[in-house]
């Protein structure tokens, strides 16, 4: 089964995180998963599939090579639907981060990423396709558990933003209110009609 790290999780962090998959202590706890990042798979400016600031591109191509699971420290990517419907269709199992992983230093991510690392790989071996979870930002004592974050397919494309021949629609805005002024010259309008049709 592989798994990518992408391009939001620091790539030192990464990069001991694969390092510790070589210990016999961690060996136990990852067999039968190849850690990869984002990078291995990240398409080019000159490349066809090059999108500037996606990462369906990346995504596309992880799940042509058989790709089984994505850890992502881009805590706002759940927060966008194209991306998030890329995740579903593909039958990845995400990881994710609390929001405030992303304001920590590169220590404390490490050390969390250390201390949930029995739990995220057995959830990457053992969780539904198209499921995704949340690494809490805590160290407990034990027993802890990752966070269903999972949503099925209706509440993706309801996610998805309304749009209508093209142009976004508006939702519920509020009736415009008269500008200061308004009611003086409307009036002042009808009685000319008023006057003009007498």
């Amino acid at each position: 089964m592989k798994v990518a790290f992408d391009e939001h999780v620091p790539t030192a962090i990464a990069k001991a995180f694969i390092a510790f998959v070589k210990e016999r202590a961690v060996q136990r706890i990852s067999k039968g998963l190849i850690w990869e990042t984002a990078a291995d798979y990240a398409p080019k400016q000159s490349d066809n599939d090059y999108r500037r600031r996606s990462d369906v591109p990346w995504l596309d191509r992880f799940a042509a090579a058989q790709g089984h699971a994505v850890i992502s420290g881009d805590v706002k990517m759940r927060r966008r639907p194209h991306e998030k419907l890329a995740l579903y269709q593909h039958g990845f199992v995400v990881i994710f981060f609390e929001h405030q992983w992303s304001e920590w230093n590169f220590f404390k991510k490490s050390a969390l990423m250390l201390w949930w690392r029995e739990e995220i790989a057995t959830k990457i071996k053992t969780a539904d396709k198209g499921t995704f979870w949340i690494v809490p930002c805590s160290w407990p004592a034990k027993d802890g558990q990752l966070r269903n974050a999972s949503l099925g397919l209706a509440k993706l494309l309801k996610d998805a933003p309304a749009r209508t021949a093209g142009k976004r629609t508006v939702r519920n805005r509020p009736p415009k209110k008269p500008k200061r002024g308004d009611d003086t010259r409307q009036a002042a309008f009808l009685d000319s009609l008023n006057g003009a049709a007498q």
